[in-house]
């Protein structure tokens, strides 16, 4: 029988460097909605828009809150 179980310490050492991710996506998702807002034509804010809302979308799925909803 093999032990699937993990190392004591190893799920702590995954939210860890979980949250951390997070934290990251969070910072540069805030760096983007600045320049979005601070843009002065529509093709840069849609851009910057862009790219903070797939920060957001990662991170929701790196925490674990974000569900995929398929069709309309």
């Amino acid at each position: 029988m093999t032990d699937h179980s993990t190392p004591e310490g190893v799920d702590d050492a995954r939210r860890v460097e979980r949250d951390r991710i997070v934290a990251y996506l969070a910072f540069h998702e805030r760096g983007a909605r600045a320049k979005a807002d601070a843009a002065t034509t529509d093709d840069s804010r849609v851009y910057q828009t862009t790219i903070a809302n797939a920060m957001k979308a990662m991170g929701e799925a790196i925490a674990g809150e974000f569900h995929w909803k398929a069709g309309p």
